[in-house]
């Protein structure tokens, strides 16, 4: 992969490069088989009967068993490639997915505290949009490759065995295997990047109001909002209806093309059969490996869009990553000495949503903790988004030692456990050190213990290098977020902001995972939001009231 900032459709395969050269050959001798065991299975079974017919000495001195072992062979060739195929390219994409998860998580890891904004709904759509990415090799780079050289094989094929036949079979074979591809493809980048955006607002417009339900059932907003999902779902019904159409309609045309070429085939080979050029079997054997090519053009008419939603994806991928790096220009430098953190009336609410927080003050200074809690729904998270930089405030001021919050280049000086955590299909040991690349075994056992995680490692067959399942799946919620915490603790951090940090933990294990966390941060700042608020906890109080 390309280490560049904005990522390019080119460069997906570079990463993979064997992979994706062994998931092509296996695709190209998958359907190279598969056109010619319709090809060479004509031609026998039309050869045999003709020398069956012309004599019975003819049919004792044909040869049955070179044709039948090549039709074997190449039904073999087809079987073991498609199944070879289907797993050096889903191998491959697994592979591209990974490094472009690890790569754009790596870079917005590393400017997580800047100013820009990295919301819920922008994380959703980075997740969403790195899956899209697959299709450009897997459903169109690679289908368009197989087409183009069995298109060339069955031209040089007809050039060496009927070459007057060319110049008719040529034009309607490009129109179906190049041109009409070329066009439905162009037509897919509009229709994708529509179908994208249709989707994202539906998505939003289905679980953004669930977020708030308790809200907008007291506000009597609830079937407003029911009606807005609607029409945003019945207009991307529709539009999902105008690709069935239209993908249907590409096909049409494509069948009808060939359909021409099959005729004008037939057509112009009755002369060259009468005076003997070229003979039956021969024939049929042209007439089927255009039915063979059908199977390879067909992929290129239906999936026509596949180049569209990766464009789509990667143009949404490099916006949401040329914001992260906004903060390099800001001109604050951190203070050396002791820090003092202030809210003056922030007013903060985040897209779509239809209350935030309201007023909020506090000042915060090294060595303290301040503990926000309030019911679901108050706007904590909403708040620790502000305070990590990641969502402005709609009013009021953010300050450090006297100086406004924005200006100061965040970076490695504020680590932030954000609600939804990120946890890669890497070993626990990879995961660890996507916070710090450089640090040691040692280190990571160090932080392991900081979080309570380590007798779990160490009870693990394979210890470090223990897997832990795409996003995570292999351990629980609340081991995920103490991975997500340990990734944090690796470097020091003047400013740690933790949402629901004691997720999964009994009364005991949260007071010793506190004690730990208030030790860490003795010489910085400690914000906590939890709804998991012990008496005996001497920190700073601010509650957040839902309002209604």
């Amino acid at each position: 992969m390309s280490g560049k900032q904005d990522i390019r459709l080119r460069e997906l395969w570079q990463g993979r490069k064997g992979m994706w050269a062994l998931a092509w050959v296996l695709g190209a001798i998958t359907l190279a088989a598969t056109v010619a065991l319709l090809a060479v299975s004509g031609w026998f079974i039309s050869a045999a009967a003709a020398a069956g017919l012309a004599a019975m000495a003819t049919a004792y001195t044909f040869d049955y068993f070179r044709p039948a072992a090549i039709i074997r062979t190449l039904a073999i060739a087809r079987t073991a490639g498609r199944y070879g195929e289907r797993l050096a390219s889903h191998n491959a994409v697994l592979a591209l997915l990974r490094d472009l998860r690890v790569r754009f998580f790596s870079r917005l890891a590393a400017a997580s505290a800047g100013t820009g904004v990295l919301s819920a709904q922008a994380m959703h759509r980075l997740t969403g949009d790195i899956d899209l990415l697959d299709q450009w090799p897997l459903r169109f780079l690679m289908p368009w490759l197989w087409a183009l050289l069995l298109q060339t094989a069955f031209v040089v094929w007809l050039l060496l065995a009927a070459p007057g036949l060319l110049v008719y079979v040529l034009p309607p074979l490009l129109a179906a295997g190049v041109l009409l591809p070329a066009l439905a493809a162009r037509q897919g980048i509009a229709l994708a990047r529509a179908d994208t955006q249709a989707a994202e607002r539906r998505r939003h417009l289905l679980l953004m109001p669930l977020s708030i339900l308790t809200s907008l059932l007291l506000w009597q907003r609830w079937a407003d909002c029911g009606r807005q999902f609607l029409e945003a779902d019945a207009e991307y019904g529709r539009l999902q209806l105008r690709q069935q159409q239209l993908a249907s309609v590409y096909v049409w045309l494509q069948q009808c093309l060939l359909a021409l070429l099959t005729g004008l085939l037939l057509w112009q080979a009755w002369p060259l059969l009468q005076s003997g050029a070229l003979s039956v079997p021969l024939l049929l054997a042209l007439v089927l490996a255009v039915f063979g090519l059908n199977e390879v053009l067909t992929p290129q008419a239906s999936q026509w869009m596949a180049l569209g939603f990766s464009m789509a994806a990667r143009d949404r991928l490099n916006a949401l990553g040329s914001a992260a790096p906004a903060a390099e220009t800001a001109a604050a430098v951190w203070p050396q000495d002791s820090l003092t953190f202030s809210a003056e009336a922030v007013s903060a609410k985040k897209a779509g949503a239809l209350n935030g927080v309201e007023n909020v003050n506090f000042t915060l200074k090294s060595g303290e903790v301040l503990l926000i809690s309030g019911r679901s729904g108050a706007g904590k998270s909403t708040l620790l988004d502000v305070l990590a930089g990641e969502l402005l405030p709609e009013r009021g001021r953010l300050k450090l030692n006297g100086q406004d919050w924005g200006a100061f280049v965040k970076h490695d000086a504020v680590g932030y456990l954000a609600q939804q955590v990120d946890i890669f299909d890497l070993t626990l040991a990879e995961n660890l050190r996507l916070g710090d690349a450089a640090a040691s075994d040692a280190a990571l056992w160090q932080v392991l213990e900081k979080v309570q995680l380590a007798g779990w490692a160490r009870a693990q067959p394979q210890g470090l290098h223990t897997r832990l399942g795409e996003y995570g799946a292999e351990v629980s919620g609340g081991q995920a977020r103490r991975i997500a915490l340990a990734r944090l603790l690796l470097k020091p951090r003047a400013l740690l902001l933790l949402d629901e940090p004691f997720a999964g933990l009994d009364a005991a294990n949260r007071s010793r995972l506190a004690d730990m966390l208030v030790a860490e941060q003795k010489h910085g700042l400690l914000i906590l939001a939890s709804h998991q608020v012990q008496a005996d906890w001497a920190f700073e109080r601010l509650h957040l009231q839902e309002a209604v």
